[in-house]
């Protein structure tokens, strides 16, 4: 059974209208990086392709999108999802969000933003629902790095997925002033901002 506060929190959401330049952006961006990582990814380019925009701006409206965007062009990308009101029935909605399609340009890899990614959406996800406690996601079992980078931040292997975090771990006051500092030095270092894929009123 579905939670009013649930519903609520959906119903909410669909009011709301993404920015088509947003949208635009993350279709463009899920495209590079499926092109360039093929691998990591279910879709493939021509799945990509053949999605309208309308498309890209109901992923924007029901989900948590950011972004390490460097002017107009998107180096990294990640988003938090509701648990699937069909196949998650055992997930607590109000309590969990899954985690999905981490990317980061090749060409900045192996500078620490994959992980400052992860948190800053962790972060951005639970300053807008109060609730969450838990993370959730699947990885690849060959993708080392991948897996890596999900135990530094505190995930956990698990039967029922790949890995859970509990958000004790990332909620540590300490390690989100390191990841602010380490955004601020991406900025300086790379020219990249980190920032949320927008919905207007």
């Amino acid at each position: 059974m579905t939670s009013h506060a649930y519903r609520a929190a959906r119903l909410f959401v669909a009011r709301h209208q993404p920015a088509l330049r947003d949208a635009e952006l993350l279709q463009r961006a899920i495209r590079k990086s499926i092109s360039t990582s093929p691998e990591a990814f279910l879709k493939t380019v021509d799945d990509v392709d053949n999605k309208s925009m309308d498309y890209w701006e109901k992923e924007i409206d029901s989900s948590t999108w950011v972004v390490i965007q460097r002017r107009r062009e998107v180096v990294g990308i990640a988003v938090s999802r509701w648990p699937d009101y069909e196949i998650d029935r055992d997930v607590d909605p109000t309590t969990t969000r899954f985690i999905e399609s981490v990317w980061i340009s090749p060409k900045l890899r192996r500078h620490g933003m994959g992980e400052r990614l992860v948190r800053y959406l962790i972060e951005v996800e639970c300053k807008r629902y109060e609730d969450v406690k838990q993370f959730l996601l699947c990885v690849f079992k060959e993708n080392d790095r991948a897996i890596g980078l999900y135990e530094r931040i505190g995930f956990m292997h698990e039967l029922r997925v790949e890995y859970l975090m509990k958000l004790d771990a990332a909620a540590n006051p300490s390690n989100l002033e390191a990841n602010q500092a380490g955004r601020q030095e991406d900025l300086r270092q790379f020219g990249v901002a980190y920032r949320i894929l927008r919905v207007t009123a």
